[in-house]
């Protein structure tokens, strides 16, 4: 993809954000028979399109392209703009293609009772079942024939599947994140879906998605306390909400122990609390209470061990090529004191989940080896190996060890438990197979997954239960609207990564983990091409060509400047946070 281009779709992309944070901006789930929002009914402010009287055939297929995105009944409110017989023989489950806007053109001409449209559009992604949205790129084209029908223009030649334009999903559709388990049980990882808006009965729907289990590529990653035996219907006439919460009451789940219990409410309540479907939250079984110490409802707080989005503190230290490890204090920078005041050339560094070890990547110049430091935040760095390139570190949340890779061949993991550092080689073939040149690695926040930029290019990956390996074939591009531009990665939270890119246009990024939605963070006092990132709660922070910078994106938006730390103005430095 030309850089143009790929300015102009992210441009595009940017635009679907803008309407996101006012509240209106989603994309849709599929409308395969599997996903549960085919039965749902639309909500009570939707406006469901339906043919006009001696509506022109042009006019009559810009509605129905309106109509495809509301996926209920099989897409009934489309099928109106079908003759009979194309409406009973339309295969709408095929696929779902998002594009970004549909040109139609008479090229087939026009009769009496005649005519034929070609539809082209620039996709933008599709729908998977389950409503799993995946990126896409390329050109559509499709033929729609009309015919007149007791005197009324229908559509009577169509492709299977549905074809729906950007601005009608984000009119109709929301997303929503599925949780799942980590593999080490305790942590909470987001799987985002795409459901109708304005649905009725979103609770039911959302856990029934969460026994479907989690998408392709992430299974190997997560565990789910919710089985695929389990199932829960509506109450007769009712949704479940009320004035005082939801109950939804779970058939065919068996019998949990009390740890199992924890971890299967923690999935569904933070499914639906993050969803907005109103607390507290009575989860029964067959009629009766899930656990009876919780008869009037699950709250966020009963759970909030497993929070998805625990709290971050703002970024304590910096590394400094010149003078190590400092400290950000209110009244500036200062040395933080100990060894590691004193290792100089570092050009990239992060701390551990828990705070207490630090690892470090320092050289020389640019064409130098570079060596990997390792050790105690209060302790003496130690020197675990040298490489002609190294990337990362980042460190495991739930074991504490740390990742490099060498050479862009070789993965690496550091166990600093025992006496002396232990440097075990990783499988870094499913790394290896995206491309040559790997400038970034990040581990997530819960452990389940890895974001890499190979060749320019961002990758997310699941990281297996069962071995902590990469998983071959669960890595997946996002992002393409940013072309081959991305330098750096790292986790904002466990569903949005930072891009740094290295572009003077458009520096800094975030991306939903499904590559929904990319949105370009602010332009202002900011030089790229971006070398560094990171992210610690509502602040982001980069290298950029003079110094390292800072943004507050929960600050107004008029107020979004990236501004420089102080005390360390114009001196080459770089961020040190957890991960």
């Amino acid at each position: 993809m030309n850089r143009a281009r790929a300015l102009l779709a992210a441009v595009a992309m940017i635009c679907a954000t803008a309407l996101a944070a006012s509240g209106c901006a989603t994309l849709p789930s599929s409308s395969s028979p599997q996903v549960i929002d085919t039965f749902s009914p639309p909500g009570p402010g939707l406006t469901v399109p339906t043919p006009v009287p001696d509506q022109e055939p042009d006019l009559l297929v810009r509605d129905f392209l309106k109509a495809a995105a509301i996926a209920d009944q099989r897409h009934a409110a489309a099928r109106q703009f079908l003759t009979p017989e194309a409406a009973e023989s339309w295969d709408d489950s095929a696929e779902t293609t998002i594009v970004l806007r549909a040109d139609l053109s008479a090229e087939g001409g026009r009769e009496a009772d005649r005519a034929e449209y070609t539809l082209r559009a620039e996709k933008v992604g599709s729908l998977d079942p389950g409503g799993i949205f995946r990126e896409d790129v390329g050109q559509l084209e499709v033929t729609i024939g009309l015919a007149r029908q007791d005197g009324q223009w229908r559509i009577d030649e169509l492709p299977p599947g549905v074809v729906i334009e950007k601005s009608e999903f984000f009119s109709t559709y929301a997303q929503r994140d599925l949780f799942f388990l980590s593999g080490s049980g305790d942590s909470l990882v987001p799987d985002p879906r795409w459901t109708a808006a304005n649905r009725t009965d979103l609770g039911f729907s959302l856990v029934n998605l969460l026994a479907t289990g989690p998408r392709p590529g992430l299974e190997a990653a997560v565990l789910s306390r919710v089985p695929s035996s389990v199932s829960v219907r509506p109450d007769e006439g009712e949704d479940g909400t009320t004035g005082f919460g939801t109950t939804i009451d779970f058939t065919g789940l068996p019998v949990l122990s009390s740890q199992a219990t924890m971890q299967f409410a923690a999935q569904v309540v933070w499914t639906l609390a993050g969803s907005d479907v109103p607390g507290p939250y009575r989860l029964e079984r067959d009629g009766a209470p899930l656990d009876e110490r919780y008869v009037d409802g699950w709250t966020t707080e009963d759970v909030r061990m497993l929070d998805p989005y625990p709290p971050a503190e703002p970024m304590r230290y910096a590394l400094t090529a010149a003078d190590g490890l400092v400290r950000l204090e209110e009244g500036g920078a200062r040395p933080a004191g100990g060894p590691w005041s004193q290792v100089r050339g570092g050009r990239s560094a992060t701390m551990s989940y828990d705070g207490r070890s630090l690892a470090v990547i320092a050289g020389d110049d640019r064409a130098g080896p570079r060596r990997l430091l390792i050790g105690a935040m209060d302790g003496e760095p130690e020197e675990v190996l040298t490489a002609r390139t190294l990337t990362g570190p980042t460190f495991h949340p739930v074991d504490g060890r740390a990742w490099v890779m060498a050479d862009d061949t070789r993965l690496l993991r550091v166990d600093t438990d025992g006496d002396v550092p232990t440097v075990q080689e990783m499988d870094g073939a499913p790394i290896r197979a995206l491309g040559s040149r790997v400038t970034a690695l990040r581990i997530d926040q819960s452990g389940a997954q890895l974001a890499v930029v190979v060749d320019g290019e961002v990758y997310i990956g699941a990281l297996s239960a069962e071995t902590g390996q990469p998983v071959a074939g669960s890595f997946r591009q996002i992002g393409l609207a940013l072309g081959e531009s991305a330098t750096v990665v790292a986790w904002r939270d466990r569903s949005t990564i930072v891009v740094g890119q290295d572009t003077t246009e458009v520096p800094v990024s975030t991306i939903t983990v499904d590559g929904a939605m990319t949105e370009l963070l602010s332009q202002r006092n900011i030089a790229g091409p971006v070398t560094g990132v990171a992210a610690a709660g509502r602040e982001v922070y980069v290298v950029d060509q003079r110094s390292l910078l800072r943004l507050d994106t929960a600050a107004e938006t008029g107020d979004r400047y990236w501004r420089e730390i102080l005390g360390l103005a114009a001196i080459r430095a770089d961020p040190v946070v957890a991960g």
